[in-house]
C-alpha cells in the first residue's frame, strides 16, 4: 500500500513501500480544474438507538421556547450531510425552541474539533477518523451525539471507476484491483475500512494497491487524466464525475460496510454540562430539519423547500443535481449504530491509527437523541 500524503506514520504504512506522485503530475493535462471544496456526507436500521422516529411537523408535545433565548453556534462546511441544520435554521425551528443558530464558517474537520474545545463553536460534524479518536485519547472533551449519515443499503457513497477500464473489461471484479491506483479523501478512515473489505473479496490486501489520498475535487481531476483508477467519492463529485463521463457506478459503500455511520455530530463539553437543555432543543429542531429532508428526497413530499435550503446553503445551484444525486440516508432520530461504530474503532487501533483507544461509553452520549425521539414520536 503506497500514500502520497504525508501523515503519522503507522504499523501498516512502516511495512510498505513509500511511492510518491505529486499533485502536479496528478492533476497535469486535465481541463476540470478544481470544482470547489465542497464537502458531503455519506450515509439502515442498524443496532441502535432510539427506537422511535416522528414527522417533523409534530407540535403535541413541543414545549414553550427557553427564555431568554439561547446562543448555539454551529459549524457550517457547506455539506449535503448538514442538510438538517440548514432546513431547520430557514423553517425557524430553532426560533421555536428559544434557539439563536449561528451558522460558522468551518471547511474542513480538522478545524472542529479544536474550535470545539476552545468554544468557538457549540455544535460540529466529525467523520470516523484517527483525528476524532485520538482527540478522545488527549482528554479533548468533545461528545459524540448522533449520527449525521449512514451507509445505508441503495442510500450511500460511491465507490466509482474509470468508464474506459469498465467497458473495456479490465474492472469487472475486486481481483481486478491488483495493481491499481485508488484515490481516498483520507488516509486511513470508513473508505479504507470498505476498500479492505472489498480487496478481501478479492483475494486481496491492502499491499496489493497503491492508494492515493487527495481532496474530492482533485479525485474527479485524477480519474479524468487516468492518475487513479477507482475512487471513494462523496456527492456531488460521484455525479460530476458520471455525468462527464469521467467515471461509472462501480460499487456502493453501503455493499462492504453497511450501516456504517459516514459522519457524526459532535457537541462541546460547554454544551453538554452548562446548556444541555439547549443542546436537547438544538437536536430535536434539527432533527425535524432531517425528516423534512426524508420527506422529501424519500417521499417526494414538500422537496423544493429542502431543494432551496440547499441551494442557499451550499455550493451546488443547479437544482437539477440534486435530481441526478443519490440520496445519502440521514438517520430522522439520529440513530447512533454503536455496534458498527466500535467495529470501526477496532480496526484503527489494530492498524495502530488509534494507539490509545476510547471506550465508547464515555465519549457517546445519547440524552440528545433520546430526547428528541420522545418529542418527535414514530417517523412515518
Amino acid at each position: 500500500m503506497t500514500d502520497r500524503t504525508p501523515e503519522r506514520r503507522t504499523d501498516l504504512d512502516v511495512r510498505q513501500e513509500h511511492r510518491t506522485l505529486t499533485r502536479r503530475q496528478l492533476l497535469a493535462g486535465t481541463g476540470l480544474g478544481l470544482l470547489g471544496l465542497w464537502l458531503a456526507g455519506c450515509g439502515g436500521s442498524p443496532s441502535s438507538q432510539p427506537a422511535g422516529q416522528a414527522p417533523s411537523d409534530a407540535a403535541s408535545t413541543r414545549p414553550g421556547p427557553l427564555s431568554p433565548a439561547v446562543t448555539v453556534k454551529a459549524a457550517d462546511g457547506q455539506s449535503l450531510t448538514q442538510t438538517g441544520l440548514y432546513v431547520a435554521v430557514d423553517k425557524n425551528y430553532f426560533r421555536e425552541e428559544g434557539l439563536n443558530v449561528e451558522l460558522v464558517p468551518l471547511s474542513s474537520f480538522e478545524a472542529v474539533i479544536p474550535s470545539l474545545t476552545t468554544g468557538e463553536i457549540d455544535v460540529g460534524l466529525g467523520g470516523v477518523s484517527p483525528l476524532l479518536f485520538n482527540a478522545f485519547a488527549r482528554g479533548i472533551n468533545v461528545r459524540i451525539v448522533a449520527t449525521a449519515a449512514l451507509h445505508a443499503p441503495g442510500r450511500s457513497q460511491l465507490i466509482v471507476a474509470r468508464k474506459d477500464l469498465v467497458e473495456s473489461g479490465q474492472l469487472k471484479s475486486y481481483t481486478d484491483l491488483k495493481g491499481k491506483k485508488i484515490a481516498r479523501a483520507a488516509a486511513l478512515s470508513i473508505d479504507t475500512i470498505a476498500f479492505e473489505k472489498g480487496l478481501g473479496l478479492g483475494g486481496l490486501t491492502l499491499n496489493d494497491v497503491e492508494f492515493i489520498t487527495l481532496a474530492f475535487p482533485e479525485i474527479v481531476a485524477a480519474l479524468s487524466n487516468k492518475a487513479v483508477d477507482v475512487a471513494y467519492l462523496s456527492e456531488p463529485f460521484a455525479t460530476s464525475a458520471i455525468d462527464k463521463g469521467i467515471a461509472v457506478k462501480w460499487h456502493e459503500m453501503a455493499d462492504l460496510v453497511p450501516n456504517h455511520a459516514g459522519s457524526l455530530w459532535l457537541y462541546s463539553q460547554q454544551l453538554v454540562e452548562k446548556q444541555p437543555e439547549a443542546g436537547r432543543r438544538f437536536m430535536a429542531a434539527m432533527l425535524r430539519g432531517v425528516r423534512d429532508y426524508e420527506d422529501g428526497f424519500a417521499k417526494n413530499k414538500g422537496r423544493p423547500e429542502v431543494v432551496a435550503s440547499l441551494i442557499k446553503h451550499t455550493p451546488i445551484k443547479d437544482a437539477s443535481v440534486y435530481d441526478r444525486m443519490i440520496a445519502i440516508k440521514y438517520p430522522t432520530s439520529g440513530e447512533l449504530p454503536l455496534d458498527t461504530l466500535q467495529q470501526d474503532l477496532d480496526w484503527l487501533r489494530d492498524h495502530g491509527a488509534v494507539p490509545q483507544a476510547p471506550d465508547l461509553a464515555k465519549v457517546v452520549d445519547s440524552q440528545f437523541i433520546t430526547y428528541a425521539a420522545q418529542r418527535l414520536g414514530p417517523y412515518a
